[in-house]
Parts: structure tokens; C-alpha cells; sequence
């Protein structure tokens, strides 16, 4: 089942995820859709919670770390519809 994963993160800054986010592929295994911004909060839509923590597994936990980055407060559902309207 995919789930769709939002973390807020308070204190982070948009160059401490920029240093994470180069470190990593732009497309890991299993992430259908990531989106990120200004206000610091992002989520990611995966095909499953196993690709989700595969990814994390994966050292990006460690990077985040490296990095500064607080420890986010993470909220999970799992997506029932995603409709692309473009």
C-alpha cells in the first residue's frame, strides 16, 4: 500500500536540506513523489513503508544528522488518491 510521509521540521534551513539532498539520488527506489520548500516541511509519497525505511536505512538518517537538522515530527497515512492535474 503506498503512504505518504510529511515532516516538519523546525529550525531546519532550506541549505541544510540542499546539503542532504546532494548527497542522495534525486529518485530513490520506491518514492513516487517528493515535494519540499520555504517553510522547511516536505513529504514524500512512497510505494510502501518497507521502501520508505529502506531509504532511510539507506545513511540519509545519518546525513540528516550531519547536517544539523532537527529530528522532524513525521506524520504517515496511507494514500487512498493522487490525481495529477497538470
Amino acid at each position: 500500500m503506498a503512504i505518504c510521509r510529511i515532516f516538519e521540521v523546525e529550525g531546519a534551513t532550506l541549505d541544510q536540506y540542499d546539503e542532504v539532498d546532494a548527497k542522495f539520488p534525486e529518485n530513490p527506489p520506491g518514492a513516487v513523489l517528493h515535494v519540499a520548500g520555504a517553510a522547511t516541511d516536505g513529504s514524500t509519497w512512497w510505494e510502501s513503508a518497507e521502501k520508505a525505511e529502506e531509504y532511510m536505512a539507506s545513511g540519509v538518517g545519518e546525513a540528516i544528522g550531519a547536517a544539523g537538522i532537527p529530528e522532524p515530527k513525521t506524520t504517515e497515512f496511507e494514500v487512498h488518491n493522487l490525481t495529477d492535474a497538470r
